[in-house]
């Protein structure tokens, strides 16, 4: 008996070590999707490399290989990345007058990251989100603020922008995809300032809006 209780007490602790090994490494397998993108000058260029082969430039959208190395060469530039299977979590990059900054997808994995909701995709609004639009997708530098006392504040990936709200587009073909509570999604590309509500109202702000009805 004592013989048996030795086996199993040894299996489970075997069992235990592989699945933790394996969710591990299925972690750090995971690959990253950029979804938040600024480069400041025609120098700066976001870009990713896997072994010795040619550095990638990362455009918003791309999915970065899980044994790639992402690069950041200009102080201002940053970028944000997601792990491609949980949109719901974000991992911030930013340059440094230092030098490059240079990291793996593993290490970006392990560091620090925000928590972010967007409404669940039905033919209904979410009511968790209702007169509330997420940002789901960013190029460039874009403000918003909640009500017109309010200050300035840059807009990031997640954030969720309430209809009595303004937004700022700074600089030309910078892009904001933003979700609406039913979970369809809008494109919207700048230079360009709106109200929020003119999102909801579907009105044509500019030529290069394309409102989901």
């Amino acid at each position: 008996m004592k013989n048996l209780r030795t086996g199993l007490v040894a299996f489970a602790a075997l069992f235990l070590l592989v699945a933790t090994t394996g969710w591990a490494a299925d972690k750090k397998a995971d690959t990253l999707t950029c979804v938040g993108l600024f480069s400041e000058t025609s120098d700066g260029s976001i870009s990713y490399q896997v072994a010795k082969k040619a550095w990638v430039v990362i455009k918003v959208g791309d999915v970065i290989p899980a044994d790639a190395t992402v690069r950041i060469n200009i102080e201002q530039d940053w970028i944000e990345l997601t792990p491609t299977s949980n949109p719901n979590v974000v991992y911030d990059l930013q340059g440094s007058g230092k030098g490059d900054v240079t990291k793996t997808v593993p290490e970006i994995l392990k560091s620090k990251s925000r928590a972010v909701a967007f409404p669940k995709k039905s033919a209904a609004t979410d009511p968790a989100f209702k007169d509330k639009l997420v940002v789901t997708q960013l190029v460039g530098r874009q403000v918003y603020s909640a009500n017109p006392n309010a200050d300035d504040k840059d807009i990031q990936y997640g954030d969720v922008l309430d209809i009595k709200g303004k937004v700022r587009i700074i600089g030309i073909n910078n892009t904001l995809t933003l979700m609406f509570p039913n979970g369809a999604t809008t494109t919207v590309i700048g230079p360009l300032t709106f109200e929020v509500k003119k999102v909801f109202d579907g009105s044509n702000l500019y030529k290069y809006l394309n409102v989901a009805k």
